[in-house]
């Protein structure tokens, strides 16, 4: 069984979502009282990127979480979140099997409509029972997995051997939401008490539960001209329902003309991440994923 000895709670990868910033700040002041929930192991807290936190801005000059790649943790740029995703790596990893954190819960907030989605990177057992737990004790909660090859994956979490990014909203970047702050607090709460019934072996024993699983199929962007203009809306039909089931033929965008354009895949997906406000810059209307239902 491998224990967790070392854990990293990481808020403000993005400066202007601010569930995680106030969580960290709040965390701060108490720490203490943070480890006793889970006093077998090392129990760490981090602002990541507070540049970012004080411009009030997703970022300085480039992504954080778009910075922990291999390729990028060993470049020679000099842009502040390059810089600062190496410091981090170098604090707390290195990326790869020697590194020294067991276990990173990076916070995050959406504008899209998604509940407590709970992203996994990779199949480690932990993060499955955890998660699965947690979905059967808090509503509006949801297992996204995301698989990726650990070495090329650019994200923050993905410096520790295994990881969950805690994805909140609906939260208009730049604000905070009293529901939405104390639910993610009380999640991260109860992720450290498993944690601990972990290392005792107490999760192991308990009886698996079914969940159902989003797993990541493909990215969908609007529909652009030449110049990179978008020339579709979200269909308002779809507007705000993410996790739920899109059929081939069922409506996907909208022209500023009124023209319906429908979704023309094979078969049935889940969209999630509708509309988020960030990714328009990454080319990303949506993403769609397949729903299985699993015992974890």
């Amino acid at each position: 069984m491998q224990v967790l000895k070392n854990i990293l709670i990481v808020g403000g990868t993005h400066g202007n979502e601010l569930t995680g910033v106030k969580l960290i700040e709040k965390w701060e002041k108490r720490s203490e009282k943070i480890r006793d929930l889970c006093p077998s192991a090392q129990v760490k807290l981090l602002l990541a990127n507070p540049k970012a936190v004080l411009l009030g801005r997703r970022y300085k000059d480039r992504d954080l979480n778009r910075s922990f790649s291999e390729d990028s943790l060993a470049s020679a740029e000099s842009l502040y979140e390059t810089q600062r995703a190496q410091e981090i790596n170098t604090l707390y990893g290195e990326k790869g099997e020697k590194t020294k954190t067991d276990f990173i819960f990076d916070i995050h907030n959406t504008e899209s409509n998604m509940g407590f989605c709970l992203i996994l990177s990779a199949r480690d057992p932990f993060a499955m029972r955890a998660s699965a737990e947690l979905t059967h004790e808090f509503p509006k909660t949801r297992i996204y997995f995301q698989p990726e090859p650990r070495a090329a994956s650019p994200y923050l979490g993905t410096i520790a051997k295994a990881d969950i990014c805690l994805e909140t909203g609906p939260q208009s970047h730049g604000t905070i939401q009293a529901e939405i702050f104390e639910t993610t607090e009380k999640i991260l709460r109860r992720y450290l008490e498993l944690a601990e019934l972990w290392n005792q072996g107490t999760l192991q024993s308990m009886p698996l539960r079914k969940v159902d699983v989003y797993t990541q199929f493909r990215d969908v962007d609007f529909i652009r001209d030449a110049a990179g203009s978008i020339r579709t809306m979200i269909h308002p039909a779809l507007q705000n329902r993410d996790f739920e089931e899109l059929r081939p033929g069922m409506p996907l965008f909208r022209t500023f003309d009124g023209e319906d354009i429908p979704y023309e895949g094979a078969q049935s997906v889940f969209p999630i991440f509708i509309n988020e406000a960030a990714y328009y810059e990454k080319g990303i209307a949506m993403s769609l994923t397949l729903k299985t239902e699993e015992l974890w």
